[in-house]
């Protein structure tokens, strides 16, 4: 069974975005610079919570 059409993970990278959202790299980097997105550093891995992006597409849909 391929559990990557059915959920989303916990964290993701960067270069997950196109795949799980559905929208370029760059638009998430303006939302990571404007402060809308934090990230969790491991040493050199930036990890973002997908929480925290689904909820600011929430917001997004609602205004």
């Amino acid at each position: 069974m391929n559990n990557d059409e059915k959920f989303f993970p916990i964290t993701f990278r960067r270069r997950d975005i196109p795949r799980l959202f559905g929208f370029g790299v760059r638009l998430f980097d303006t939302l990571v610079s404007q402060g809308k997105l934090h990230p969790i550093v491991f040493g050199s891995i930036k990890l973002y919570k997908t929480s925290d992006m689904l909820a600011y597409l929430e917001k997004k849909e609602i205004k």
